[in-house]
């Protein structure tokens, strides 16, 4: 199996650097805590994984084969994410209003809970994200050595382990420097991010759906 690992490589972590929802998430749910955000992490490793094990059977081709599936994909894609988006900004409104109160009376935050959304939503965004499918249908099949002894389904297996495995040295590092960035921000603080992620997501649903229709 004889590949260009430092170009695969390299996309791989470009990928990783690039902003895009999984970045958004991620560094949102870091903004509560290292805990929180590693969960939210594990989230988008285990969309990762998914997108791996269903490349090396073969079902991504299908979604190339049938273009009309992908388009419906995005535009759920599209839909969660304007979802998040609404539901960010009308959560940051209540929490300024929570600040503003110095927090009166205002519900404690459930770790615990905070940790299973961050998961949640993290794993669906990734899964529902039109540009993680093409990179695994389009960019892993490049690298395929047709020369090689080994069977398509397992070099597309190694592959998509190396950019997860990527992704379990790079995401704790980013969780971790948003941890530090965020540290002490305050409630009028997380309001204002929430608010950011929120008009963040709806750009990125828009997006997908210009890029669908018109791109």
């Amino acid at each position: 199996m004889s590949i260009e690992w430092h170009v695969f490589l390299g996309l791989v972590l470009l990928s990783y650097i690039s902003p895009g929802p999984d970045t958004v998430m991620v560094l949102r749910a870091s903004a509560r805590g290292n805990r929180i955000g590693f969960l939210a992490a594990a989230g988008a490793l285990t969309g990762l994984t998914v997108h791996m094990m269903v490349s090396a059977v073969g079902l991504s081709a299908l979604l190339v084969a049938l273009p009309g599936s992908l388009t419906v994909l995005t535009l759920l894609g599209a839909l969660y994410l304007a979802y998040l988006g609404v539901r960010a900004i009308l959560a940051s409104g209540q929490m300024r209003r929570d600040a503003k109160e110095g927090l009166a009376g205002a519900a404690p935050l459930d770790g615990e809970k905070l940790g299973r959304a961050a998961f949640q939503r993290t794993l669906i965004t990734n899964l529902a994200n039109p540009k993680v499918i093409l990179f695994f249908v389009a960019v892993l099949p490049q690298f395929i050595d047709a020369s090689s002894t080994w069977p398509v389904a397992l070099q597309l297996g190694v592959l998509g382990a190396l950019d997860v495995l990527v992704g379990v040295f790079y995401l704790p590092l980013f969780v971790l420097f948003g941890a530090r960035i965020f540290r002490g921000i305050g409630g009028r603080g997380l309001a204002n991010l929430e608010l950011c992620v929120g008009l963040l997501l709806l750009i990125f649903a828009g997006v997908l759906v210009y890029d669908t229709f018109v791109g």
